[in-house]
């Protein structure tokens, strides 16, 4: 699983949150946070969604960590796009 240490963990509630762990790969509902409003808001969804944390931890993350965690979430998405066009069969319309 990808890991992201953050350079500046957080408190959050009682806990001290110092990375933020994504997974291997996109789910269905990581695609939801594209219905948001605005770029910022989409991926700040999409990195809770993708790392099972609150969006209001996502919000408070400074701003190297929160591009870096931008860029780890672009790549897991990239990578499922990836796999899945090369996937595809397309199918022979004379068929």
């Amino acid at each position: 699983m990808p890991v992201l240490k953050l350079k500046s963990p957080l408190t959050f509630g009682n806990s001290t949150v110092s990375q933020l762990v994504f997974r291997d790969y996109a789910i269905a509902a990581d695609y939801m946070a594209f219905e948001k409003t605005g770029g910022t808001s989409q991926r700040i969804a999409l990195i809770a969604s993708m790392t099972g944390m609150d969006e209001a931890l996502i919000r408070k993350l400074h701003g190297r960590d929160y591009m870096a965690a931008v860029r780890m979430a672009d790549a897991l998405l990239d990578a499922e796009d990836k796999a899945a066009t090369e996937s595809e069969e397309i199918p022979d319309p004379k068929s």
